[in-house]
């Protein structure tokens, strides 16, 4: 049996977490850093990255900065093989890389679409494969996803691709669980609402939405009553990447205030 006051440690693994560099993917590499876990991050911005590495490496913890164009097949396999090349291996992968998307369904160009879909849910595929094929040798590991609200109902404001995108995360989710639990990898997604990262500051600026009408809906909607802060996602994920979720796999882990309880 493991001693209670364990369950949450990550000593001596190895994660990989994808939009390290801000938001929900920085908070979740300091946070694992300070459980013990040596981490490879990676986003789009190196230098941005190269800060949290750096920030992992004065915790005591081994880390490596990296950039990847999630939508780049061959970019996903370089970044997978250098991370385990050089912490040694992977055990946990973090899904964070995504983008949002708001054009009204007649509107939406194909190309557009296509970004979307490429970088959240291809994208997340791949890394998921690419990790996988490190992860199945050993016979262990943990995938964790970045589903939505978005992946359960429609949220308006012409987010039909980005939809799209999240329910499909949360049927690959389940399946991959499927297909790898007797091979030692636990698959499992979070659903987070509104939270205030810097992408949701971006979607305030938009022209073509009035900030405070904006906050005003989303509060309305999440029955805490406000929307969530980017360190309120580490105490799920880190339940999900430890042996505190050794039983759980093929799950899509709201964190949404009670959202998608209405």
């Amino acid at each position: 049996m493991i001693e209670p006051r364990k369950l949450f440690d990550l000593s001596g693994r190895v994660a990989l977490i994808t939009g390290a560099s801000v938001g929900f993917g920085e908070a979740i590499s300091l946070a694992f850093a300070d459980y013990g876990c040596d981490v490879a991050c990676s986003d789009l911005d190196l230098a941005a990255t190269q800060k949290v590495a750096d920030a992992i490496r004065a915790k005591g913890r081994r880390s490596l900065a990296l950039t990847a164009d999630t939508s780049k097949p061959e970019q996903i396999t370089a970044m997978v093989n250098k991370a385990a090349q050089e912490l040694g291996t992977i055990d946990i992968l973090v899904n964070c890389a995504g983008i949002p998307q708001h054009n009204p369904a007649e509107d939406t160009p194909l190309e557009i679409w296509d970004k979307v879909l490429d970088i959240n849910l291809r994208g997340t595929f791949l890394c998921c494969q690419a990790a996988a094929r490190i992860m199945l040798p050993k016979k262990h590991g943990v995938i964790i996803n970045f589903s939505s609200i978005a992946g359960f109902v429609g949220v308006g404001r012409g987010a039909n691709a980005y939809c799209a995108s999240k329910g499909g995360i949360n049927t690959l989710t389940k399946q991959l669980a499927l297909e790898w639990a007797d091979r030692g990898i636990r698959v499992n997604a979070v659903a987070p609402c509104q939270f205030m990262t810097p992408g949701l500051k971006a979607v305030m600026a938009k022209p073509q939405f009035d900030p405070e009408k904006l906050m005003q809906t989303w509060q309305s909607n999440i029955p805490l009553g406000r929307v969530g802060q980017p360190e309120e996602i580490v105490g799920p994920v880190l339940f999900l990447a430890s042996d505190a979720s050794s039983m759980v796999t093929g799950v899509v882990l709201p964190v949404d205030g009670g959202y998608l309880a209405r």
